[in-house]
């Protein structure tokens, strides 16, 4: 390791982060990653599992603060993880990275299921009601 590097953990996370930029990068769209964690994370977490338990769990004033609060996380944590330093660990790391574009596709489809399954779960135990 030389003067001034540093060896960064790689995870799925910053994959995904990668994978949405690459695909901006290369389609000149607003989906980048910081757009692309945001969505995940409101579609996939919060809005199936978080905001109904918050709803459930405390009065409506404190749960939609809470909510409120949650959907900028995501932001708070691309500024502070995908520092310069980072990306450019990211860019060595997935430089062989191809067609980001089934990549991107296959990340958004997964989101997507787990969306519904969570959904589904979200029902199941009662957290959602049926009109």
């Amino acid at each position: 390791m030389g003067k001034g590097k540093r060896d960064y953990r790689i995870c799925f996370i910053d994959y995904m982060w990668y994978v949405a930029e690459k695909w901006s990068e290369r389609e000149h769209n607003n989906l980048n990653g910081r757009m692309l964690l945001f969505l995940c994370w409101l579609f996939a977490i919060l809005l199936p599992l978080a905001i109904p338990l918050l709803f459930h769990l405390f009065s409506w004033m404190v749960a939609f603060a809470a909510g409120v609060f949650l959907c900028f996380l995501p932001g708070v944590f691309c500024k502070f993880r995908y520092t310069p330093g980072r990306r450019e660990a990211l860019r060595e790391h997935y430089k062989g990275l191809r067609q980001p574009g089934r990549q991107l596709g296959i990340i958004v489809l997964v989101a997507i299921a787990l969306t519904v399954v969570d959904f589904a779960l979200m029902s199941y135990f009662g957290f959602i009601h049926g009109a």
